[in-house]
């Protein structure tokens, strides 16, 4: 199992470089927003971004998806790349049926979302980036199929780069607004096409293959479900937002929301990429339950570790953010909070990944269709009343009665022994610590920072001594032995050849 693990956490780290470099944009894109936008523009952004990636998730019928899973079932190359063919030509019908309905909508869109047809132009550009990305994901699949997750990270951030720069040039520079941010994506989704586009033709076989294009539907189709529901979970808080508030609510919360979910991009985002592939190989061994189990709490334990350093630290990274625009400092309240909501956002997740397994994806709609009902109707609720915080509180909700039906349907068609007493404690210490390091937020920079560091130390020695067993602490006292040595080159050795 060890050796299992070490390729998990090797995986983990190479993929989350990419999910790093994913924040990392997003952190820099965000003073040039806040520099160059006012709130109302930068909450009409919000929007626009939010409908996209509402329509890459349904439009995409999850086939992406589809051929990872399917494609893992085989080892030869020359199947998954018929699966791979399969998939992109069932894409680039969709795409076209897509952008044929859609493009003479384009005015009606703007009309809903803005109260005038004056953006119409707005949405052509987003309908055709919409294509376009879901056409990128492709080869992106395919090379964590392959587990090739050098080009994986490196097709990733050059598309990332791209956006950088599009968007800085054409916003900043040509000071084209919210206009040039689209303009900017749609150019960066043309630079990763043409960027994989060898790579592409290399596995295309230019073969339709009916029995695979049944079998990825027939996997991929339930989890359109899925997909709808989750982004509504994801923006269906702002579109309420907007309804009951301003333009500036929204990007307020959006903010907030962005810098609260570092940890579900970092953690959530680059363990899911990493971790799918091999467990799909792995299922089925007679090892598979405990390996499955030990993991939930080692990615568990990693989120709150950074969810600590997220909140602990939210009044400083807001203000280093927008620091030229204070009418955006408020989201520093609402960090902590936000961050928290994601340690259940994790473990639901995970726990789902039985239904991929056992190849039951229609719980995972009914799953998600469930949270979405209840979100949406908190955020009714919530929101008309208390504002933004009904947003939090309605996400918090659906994301924890979420994980307790996930947990009560995945257990009765394969149950797993997990270790929630230590997740437990875990959670209940990461509050802890983050209320008591909200409670010095009014002191000064030093005084907060210094408090602060203090409180991650302080947590782990809470996790050390509290938390983890015997063969962990001995371990990392081997560890730790080992690197204040200065024989970082013996413990990468050991690791490698464990």
């Amino acid at each position: 199992m060890i050796k299992d693990l070490r390729n998990t956490f090797k995986q983990t780290a190479i993929y989350g470089i990419s999910n790093v470099l994913v924040k990392a944009t997003g952190l820099i894109l965000l003073p040039i927003y806040t520099s160059s936008l006012t709130i109302s523009d930068y909450g009409m952004l919000v929007l626009i971004e939010v409908i996209t990636q509402f329509f890459v998730d349904v439009i995409s019928v999850n086939l992406p998806g589809a051929m990872l899973r399917l494609g893992a079932d085989t080892k030869d190359k020359k199947r998954q790349n018929v699966f791979y063919s399969t998939a992109l030509i069932m894409l680039v019908a969709i795409g076209i049926v897509f952008l044929a309905i859609f493009l003479p909508l384009s005015g009606l869109f703007s009309q809903a979302f803005f109260d005038s047809d004056a953006y119409a132009i707005y949405f052509v550009i987003v309908f055709i980036s919409v294509v376009l990305e879901i056409l990128g994901l492709m080869p992106m699949q395919l090379l964590r199929l392959r587990e090739e997750s050098g080009k994986y990270v490196f097709f990733f951030g050059l598309k990332l780069v791209a956006l950088i720069g599009f968007i800085w040039y054409l916003v900043s520079v040509k000071e084209m607004g919210v206009y040039g941010a689209i303009i900017g994506a749609l150019l960066a989704n043309i630079t990763l096409l043409l960027a994989t586009s060898v790579y592409q033709f290399n596995n295309l076989v230019f073969k339709f293959d009916k029995v695979a294009a049944r079998e990825m539907f027939h996997f991929g189709a339930p989890l359109i479900f899925v997909s709808i529901a989750a982004i509504l979970i994801t923006i269906s808080d702002r579109i309420i937002i907007n309804i009951y508030g301003q333009l500036a609510d929204v990007g307020i919360y959006t903010l907030a929301y962005k810098v609260g979910s570092v940890s579900n991009l970092l953690i959530i985002g680059s363990f899911t990429l990493g971790f799918l592939p091999i467990v799909f190989k792995k299922f089925g061994e007679p090892n598979f339950n405990r390996f499955f189990s030990k993991m939930l709490t080692y990615f568990i334990g990693l989120t709150i570790v950074l969810t600590l350093v997220i909140s602990l630290f939210s009044k400083e990274a807001i203000k280093l953010i927008s620091s030229d625009n204070p009418d955006f400092w408020m989201a520093v309240i609402l960090v902590p909070f936000i961050a928290y909501i994601f340690l259940f956002k994790a473990l639901q997740s995970y726990l789902s990944y039985v239904f991929l397994f056992i190849k039951r994806t229609k719980y995972n709609a009914s799953i998600t269709v469930f949270g979405v009902i209840i979100n949406i109707g908190l955020n009714f609720l919530l929101i008309p009343r208390i504002g933004i915080y009904g947003a939090i509180t309605a996400t918090g909700v659906s994301y924890i009665l979420m994980g307790i039906y996930t947990y009560y349907l995945a257990q009765k068609h394969y149950p797993i022994s997990y270790e929630f007493k230590r997740i437990s404690l875990l959670m209940i210490g990461c509050a802890v610590f983050i209320a008591v390091g909200i409670y010095f937020n009014d002191l000064s920079l030093l005084a907060r920072v210094l408090i602060k560091t203090g409180l991650v130390i302080g947590f782990g020695a809470f996790v050390f001594y509290a938390v983890a067993d015997m063969v962990e602490r001995e371990k990392a006292r081997k560890i730790w032995g080992l690197v204040r040595s200065g024989k970082l080159k013996q413990l990468l050795t050991e690791w490698k050849s464990s």
